[in-house]
């Protein structure tokens, strides 16, 4: 009797935790979709409510007009979208050779990788200003694609060796046994079997590059050009804060990322379960 009074206390107080765990995580989220639809005096109002009295779309509309969020967004696709794509091709390929290949400097290689990964990115941005000024790249997605290659190589490179050992060695001495060669057992055997790591890594990159804001700020200034995380920026001015334009922005710039985990999460959870079995 007393042990089950115990297991039941214990079941209790774990279930408290996790609901307190949950509403930690999920409240500021909470906050930031309720302030966006909240008009500025109720903001403003020091006896702030957790549901909204009133609604409003005044600063999604602020966020497209005052700010031109959609081309911003635009320009922040299209630089994640390339900076995505090089780096994990060019990632597989390093990793890939990490993983499985012995070459003179390897380990050199790869301890220089794993430091860049320690080094602040403020260490580098005057080193790389001074770089994009004398190559005339300031002002240019070259200069922001370029530098995300930058964080996100090594960020692929790290990932994707420990997805790419997880494949047995037996199926690529198969498949060489079967005649295929290297190329073949790299892209017909390998990368689809890793396929769960590779679509993590795709999204982990992806969500690190679409929120950088200091090498943004750095490199461009030039509003045609700016990136999310700028555009959030301009909702901050010399006389005070737009936060319900701050926080409906911040509801925007989540979509895609939202989306692209959705739309993933099918095909990551099909090949996490199946992947060494198919």
């Amino acid at each position: 009797m007393v042990g089950m009074k115990k297991k039941k206390g214990y079941l209790l107080l774990k279930y408290i935790i996790y609901i307190g765990l949950l509403l930690f995580l999920v409240f500021p989220l909470y906050w930031i979709v309720s302030t966006a639809f909240r008009t500025d005096k109720e903001i403003f109002n020091s006896s702030l409510s957790l549901i909204p009295q009133s609604f409003t779309i005044a600063h999604f509309q602020d966020a497209f007009i005052k700010v031109d969020l959609l081309k911003c967004l635009t320009n922040s696709l299209v630089i994640t979208c390339i900076t995505v794509v090089i780096s994990i091709l060019t990632g597989l390929l390093m990793s890939y050779a990490f993983a499985r290949k012995n070459f003179r400097g390897k380990r050199f290689l790869n301890s220089t990788i794993l430091l860049t990964q320690f080094i602040p990115m403020i260490a580098y941005i005057i080193p790389l200003y001074l770089i994009m000024s004398k190559l005339k790249m300031l002002n240019t997605f070259s200069s922001l694609w370029i530098t995300y290659l930058g964080i996100a190589f090594p960020i692929a490179v790290v990932l994707l060796i420990n997805y790419i050992n997880d494949v047995p060695v037996s199926l690529e001495e198969a498949a060489c046994i079967d005649g295929c060669s290297n190329f073949k057992v790299m892209f017909y055997v390998v990368f689809p079997l890793a396929m769960p790591g590779i679509i993590s890594t795709a999204i982990f990159i992806f969500i690190t590059i679409w929120q950088e804001y200091l090498v943004a700020v750095s490199f461009i200034s030039n509003e045609k050009l700016y990136t999310v995380s700028m555009a959030l920026a301009k909702f901050q001015g010399p006389h005070g804060t737009d936060w319900g334009g701050i926080m409906a922005g911040a509801v925007l710039i989540s979509i895609p990322a939202v989306v692209l985990f959705l739309c993933s999460r099918k095909m990551f959870t099909d090949n996490l379960a199946g992947g060494v079995k198919g």
